[in-house]
């Protein structure tokens, strides 16, 4: 006689509760960070209080060495991984010195890169830079030195690329969309409207899509 079949459920043993730990993560059932989590933030914590400066000198050191950082940058890691303000201050202002950290510098060849690769005109990359922490009249130094000339001549360029790949549409449609695209690149009224038109004309006399009596003169656009 066969032994009595019963009811199978769903296993819940030692198996079972081991892939559900694995599943919650680095954290224990209670949620508390792992052993060797927590050990990592405490000799972390230990280093920060035993001598807060050479922690601090780790910690910017291995920052810089990854990307380039502005002081601002720097204070607020150096502040989320609990290294006293005097203490942060005494080492950015050492490496200030040897000319690790320098927002001038920083800004300068932010803005060349941000110009020169992607086009960005000054506004766009004044606001980068704030969002970096860097004080406001070394964006505004860094960016002086993008002349209107400099800016009217990448907009132009913008332009006419973009342009040549909308040519079928209608040209007020064009101009419409050449402007927000510009001006979405940080460029103001004045450079967005000679920019435009002078894309549209250049494009009207190479006979690239219908014109239909279009006049770039025409377009309108609010100036600075």
């Amino acid at each position: 006689m066969s032994a009595r079949r019963g009811r199978r459920y769903p296993a819940r043993g030692r198996a079972a509760e081991t892939a559900a730990a694995g599943a919650a993560g680095p954290e224990d059932a209670a949620g508390d960070p792992a052993p060797g989590e927590r050990a990592g933030r405490g000799s972390a914590a230990a280093a920060a209080a035993q001598d807060p400066e050479a922690y601090a000198r780790g910690l910017v050191l291995d920052a810089l060495a990854r990307s380039a950082r502005t002081r601002g940058q720097l204070a607020a890691l150096l502040a989320r991984k609990g290294v006293d303000e005097e203490s942060a201050e005494a080492v950015l202002d050492r490496y200030a010195e040897l000319g690790l950290v320098d927002d001038t510098a920083y800004a300068e060849a932010f803005t060349r890169s941000r110009h020169e690769h992607k086009g960005l005109g000054s506004r766009a990359i004044a606001f980068e830079l704030r969002r970096r922490s860097v004080p406001d009249e070394v964006v505004q130094e860094a960016v002086s030195a993008l002349d209107a000339d400099q800016e009217r001549a990448t907009a132009f360029r913008l332009a006419r690329e973009r342009q040549a790949r909308m040519a079928s549409l209608p040209r007020e449609v064009q101009a419409r969309r050449l402007a927000g695209f510009l001006a979405r690149k940080g460029y103001g009224g004045d450079v967005v409207g000679a920019a435009v038109r002078e894309a549209l004309a250049a494009a009207q006399e190479t006979g690239a899509g219908e014109a239909g009596g279009f006049d770039p003169d025409e377009l309108d656009f609010a100036e600075d």
